[in-house]
């Protein structure tokens, strides 16, 4: 059986409500440790920016089709 190609322009699917409710939560302890933190929960704080970041362009990026590892 030949496999049928996937048609263009598919509709993307939305982020699972648990991804975004725990995005909130990363974000907004971020906030809050950048706000009110001593250097180091600062330093914790854009650590959780960073890795919440790259984790949501690497989702995005894997939906549009591209290899993780690309």
């Amino acid at each position: 059986m030949a496999a049928n190609p996937p048609a263009r322009g598919t509709a993307r699917l939305p982020l699972p409500a648990a991804t975004l409710l725990l995005t909130a939560v990363y974000a907004a302890g971020a906030v809050v440790a950048l706000l009110l933190g001593d250097p180091a929960q600062r330093l914790v704080g854009l650590g959780v920016v960073a890795v919440t970041a790259a984790r949501l362009a690497a989702r995005r990026a894997v939906r549009r089709g591209a290899a993780p590892w690309s």
